[in-house]
């Protein structure tokens, strides 16, 4: 296996949007909220919906070493999916779970380091966060960090 690792910022956020898209129905996921996908945006409309939106948080500097740097970046998945008004969040914990099997399996296998071309990625909570009531979609909403490292003169 040829492992390529991830030691740019831009790469490991295309990594993660790379997984979010695999989060529709047509690849056997439970919701379609990989059906479109921004990058940052947080501002949805209602007939955007089913979607994501990856943002990127802070990051911390875990060590550094000359030119490279250990990097802790924060991301969040923002999901919006259909759901029925009345209980919003059994359609919000089926995206979650598409969300978790996206970012923590690689060929379906459970992967916490993506195939060894990061350092790790850590599970940082979530939240659930109905539109107003009576409306047909929930958010659901995964945070999640990525180690990896960087050479500083080489972004």
């Amino acid at each position: 296996m040829n492992i390529v690792l991830l030691r740019r910022a831009e790469d490991v956020s295309e990594e993660v949007v790379r997984r979010v898209l695999l989060c529709t129905q047509a690849q056997g996921a439970e919701t379609n909220l990989g059906a479109a996908l921004y990058r940052g945006r947080r501002q949805i409309d209602d007939e955007m919906i089913p979607c994501a939106s990856v943002i990127e948080g802070d990051d911390e500097i875990v060590e550094q070493k000359g030119p490279e740097v250990t990097v802790r970046q924060k991301y969040a998945i923002y999901a919006y999916v259909p759901c029925d008004p009345a209980d919003p969040n059994v359609a919000a914990h089926a995206a979650l779970r598409d969300m978790k099997r996206a970012i923590w399996r690689t060929n379906g296998q459970v992967d916490y380091r993506w195939g060894r071309t990061v350092r790790e990625v850590v599970y940082e909570g979530k939240d659930i966060a109905p539109r107003s009531d009576g409306q047909a979609f929930v958010l659901a909403i995964l945070v999640f960090t990525v180690e990896y490292v960087e050479t500083l003169g080489a972004p």
